[in-house]
């Protein structure tokens, strides 16, 4: 028999994966001494215990603001409502009493009070009906 001469070549295993490692805080190390803060590194241990939660203790915080962020709207948004509800009453009372002063001023005594000063009087007589007959 012959060998089968297309064998696939063997896949190389993977590499374990590593640890995974916190860039943000290796790049604030260079500039802010985090080693004196939180304890110098220890041959062997260099992921410490600190610097292990940091990822949840910021995302906590984040949290922490918006729920803050939140509240705050939340009461500027009643404040707002507040504010509009005591405009719109004003603004309906102010409409009640203009609406009441124009259905007032639409009467005829207060039409005849208006007109005396520019000499017109009221007809006293009453209006005469006009028949036209077909007839004619």
């Amino acid at each position: 028999m012959s060998e089968n001469k297309r064998r696939p070549k063997p896949v190389p295993p993977k590499p374990p994966k590593r640890k995974r490692e916190y860039h943000l805080f290796n790049w604030l190390n260079r500039f802010l001494p985090l080693d004196k803060a939180f304890g110098e590194r220890i041959p062997g241990k260099e992921e410490r215990l600190p610097v292990k939660y940091f990822y949840y203790f910021g995302w906590v915080v984040m949290l922490l603001v918006a729920y803050e962020r939140i509240g705050f709207q939340s009461e500027q948004y009643v404040r707002n409502s507040i504010k509009l509800k005591k405009e719109v009453d004003d603004l309906r009372a102010e409409y009640t009493s203009i609406h009441a002063e124009y259905m007032k001023s639409g009467k005829q005594s207060v039409v005849i009070e208006k007109v005396k000063a520019e000499g017109l009087e009221e007809n006293l007589n009453p209006p005469k009906k006009i028949i036209i007959k077909e007839d004619e």
